[in-house]
């Protein structure tokens, strides 16, 4: 099969396994991308270091419609990311990745059956990427602002030894002169384009025991983070909502 035809194939296969949209990137163009520890939450890490035969990057995006699949399920003994040994093993759940981890998988098994190595990975930087892959820009929120959902998506990637064509980055900026995402951030976490994480309640959810959230944080937390049961929560997406890009207006119907 041809580059141009593997590529249209997987492209076409993406969005019948139900994602929203698709962009392809490689290594070397994403050289200059952040790399590291992000607070206590994870380490970004280069596609090589997941996948050293690497020559293409394929980024996924799925479209987040309804709130609850912010969901995320952790066990009781969690007390945050970086606040375990290496050793443990936790059972934490996040609705969006499990379901795109599903629909990922199809497209690694027609890569395997096409010959290539391919996994899918959420340890590179997922947002960078996708605006090198065409997918969209960074928003004022800091989160990947599509032109069709806005930044109700969420995002897994698949990389690959097979060469595929590779997009144009997306070069536009969508949120003009709207602001609308920095003031209802509740704890004031955002500025334009950037995030000081420790003031962000999602963060703060992620890791209940950290030291670097402050306890005003920590009690906007628990006021206005939706908790379904003990152990579960929605991540805030006070941000997310009010984006007017891809904002379908409410149905008046019962």
């Amino acid at each position: 099969m041809s580059m141009t035809s593997l590529t249209e194939h997987l492209k076409q296969l993406a969005l019948e396994v139900g994602f929203a949209s698709v962009g392809i990137s490689r290594p070397d163009l994403l050289e200059d991308l952040p790399y590291g520890p992000v607070g206590q939450v994870t380490t970004l890490r280069p596609p090589i270091q997941e996948l050293l035969e690497t020559k293409s990057v394929i980024l996924l995006v799925f479209h987040t419609w309804d709130k609850i699949f912010s969901l995320s399920v952790d066990p009781p003994e969690w007390r945050g990311y970086g606040l375990h040994s290496p050793e443990e093993e936790f059972e934490s759940y996040y609705l969006p990745y499990e379901i795109m981890k599903n629909k990922a998988w199809e497209i690694v098994d027609f890569l395997r059956r096409e010959g290539y190595e391919a996994k899918y990975s959420l340890r590179i930087p997922l947002k960078t990427t996708a605006i090198k892959c065409g997918l969209g820009c960074q928003g004022k929120n800091t989160l990947l602002v599509t032109p069709k959902h806005g930044p109700r998506v969420n995002l897994i990637s698949i990389l690959t030894n097979a060469e595929l064509e590779v997009n144009e980055p997306f070069k536009e900026d969508l949120c003009g002169d709207c602001n609308l995402c920095v003031t209802a951030c509740p704890t004031k976490a955002l500025a334009p384009y950037s995030i000081t994480i420790e003031k962000c309640m999602t963060y703060s959810a992620e890791t209940p025991c950290s030291t670097d959230v402050s306890q005003h944080v920590r009690e906007m937390e628990k006021k206005l983070v939706s908790r379904p049961t003990e152990n579960s929560y929605i991540e805030c997406a006070r941000c997310m909502e009010v984006c007017p890009i891809g904002k379908k207006p409410k149905s008046n119907s019962k």
